[in-house]
């Protein structure tokens, strides 16, 4: 029963951030679920979990796709307290080709919310080391995630799709400078609000930071300074007047002191991976001038409730209208970029079929029986060799050629099911001239560099 490539997908495209919040898991969970994964369903042959704000993914080998996909739904569902239904009410599936098409386009930044965005690559290759040490990724989906990487930096270099590319991060700061605001609170210290905090500060806003681990904060702080981002790195307290903020310099709020500053901020954007919110109705207050918070986690990091104050509450499914126009400007390149993915995704299925070492071996064979019947031929035109006896020595010539490869034969066969076998196995296809297979490895650039195809 042959094997096959298998996605399920739960991304802003099919699933309301109500829900993906709920899916979101932490990362001390995420290889313990894996790990159960592959000790509960025997079918289950290989398995990648991808989790980040915008979608969960699960991208799979098996021999048996419908019996696994009601599998690893079911323990999702029972891992997050959720009823089978409602994961199978939003799960988009894919199979084989269309599977292979869907991860191509998601590393690519085909498939995000912001299109063109290259954090998705990132986060993807953190998913794949994670799982690969776990043991959870193996010769299927290793040749696929490298071979995906390969062509998400095709789609880069090969169109101008993620050149002045936006982010969710940069949208949000986009449409918070529409207030022309001097001053902005940014809560998280990750990807996401570090990204935030550049765009803000390369627009002249005089930003303040707190992150629950100050480390962190000082940390990114201090690579500004050396980057010269900023001039200075500056610690405020609840008694600083935000009017006399430096916009050259990057504030830290101690963690403790966020919620006596919280209200006087007009904008804030929050971005942190804390499971439950952090701020609440009950640290809000009403103010007389117009607040606007964006709430880029996933889970949400602000309470729905905080609205009832009068603030002006934005999470990422909000910004919509600004990620369409994003999305008209790139219809062209994004046109390109999936014509490079639909034949990425031929060539990398005749990649596949370029490893099946059984061609190789009849191959070698055919060379050194070839090789036999012209040197013997020749050995019987110049009269070295009795022409009578010319069956007897392409006989014995070929019984010798059959011991000589035998070993090599059973090593081949065995080297193909191991992912180093992939680069011998070209190797000797292009040593013995087998040139009716495609060979893409020397145009192959691993992006894990401590794992070799």
């Amino acid at each position: 029963m042959p094997a096959h490539y298998l996605s399920l997908s739960f991304s802003h495209k099919s699933t309301p951030i109500t829900l993906r919040e709920k899916l979101a898991l932490p990362q001390d969970r995420i290889q313990p679920f894996v790990k159960s994964l592959r000790d509960t369903i025997p079918s289950l042959q290989e398995v990648l979990l991808l989790s980040t704000c915008n979608r969960v993914e699960f991208y799979l080998y098996t021999r048996t796709p419908q019996e696994c996909i009601v599998a690893v739904l079911n323990l999702f569902a029972q891992e997050l307290g959720l009823t089978l239904h409602t994961l199978e009410s939003h799960c988009q599936s894919a199979l084989d080709e269309e599977a292979v098409h869907h991860i191509f386009s998601v590393v690519s930044g085909l498939d995000s919310i912001v299109l063109g965005e290259t954090q998705i690559v990132g986060q993807m290759k953190e998913a794949y080391k994670a799982c690969f040490e776990l043991g959870a990724c193996g010769q299927e989906i290793t040749r696929l995630m490298h071979f995906a990487f390969r062509t998400a930096a095709k789609v880069r270099t090969q169109t101008t799709i993620a050149k002045t590319s936006l982010s969710i991060a940069s949208i949000a700061v986009k449409k918070a400078l529409e207030s022309t605001p001097k001053s902005a609170l940014v809560i998280g210290a990750g990807e996401m609000a570090q990204l935030a905090t550049r765009h803000l500060l390369d627009s002249g806003v005089a930003v303040c930071i707190s992150n629950r681990s100050s480390n962190r904060a000082i940390s990114f702080a201090t690579t500004l300074l050396q980057e010269r981002k900023i001039t200075n790195i500056a610690h405020i307290t609840p008694d600083t007047p935000l009017n006399t903020l430096d916009p050259s310099a990057l504030h830290l709020l101690e963690w403790e002191n966020l919620p006596a500053m919280l209200n006087d901020f007009e904008i804030i954007i929050s971005a942190t991976s804390a499971q439950e919110p952090i701020i609440y109705k009950q640290m809000c207050a009403s103010r007389e001038y117009k607040r606007l918070w964006f709430d880029l986690a996933v889970p949400r990091d602000i309470q729905s409730t905080c609205a009832e104050c009068g603030i002006e509450m934005l999470c990422v499914d909000d910004l919509q209208q600004v990620i369409q126009e994003n999305r008209a400007l790139k219809k062209t390149q994004a046109h390109h970029a999936y014509g490079l993915i639909g034949v990425a995704v031929v060539e990398y299925f005749h990649w596949l079929q370029s490893l099946d070492v059984l061609p190789l071996i009849k191959s070698m064979r055919e060379q050194a029986k070839q090789a036999s019947i012209q040197e013997v031929a020749r050995a019987v035109k110049k009269g070295y060799l009795p022409k009578e006896q010319e069956e007897e020595v392409l006989r014995i010539l070929h019984n010798a050629f059959n011991v000589f490869l035998h070993n090599p034969t059973l090593n081949l066969k065995e080297l193909s099911h191991h992912k180093e076998g992939d680069t011998i196995i070209q190797a000797l296809q292009k040593v013995f001239t087998q040139n009716d297979k495609p060979k893409l490895l020397d145009r192959y650039k691993c992006e894990y560099d401590d794992i070799s195809l």
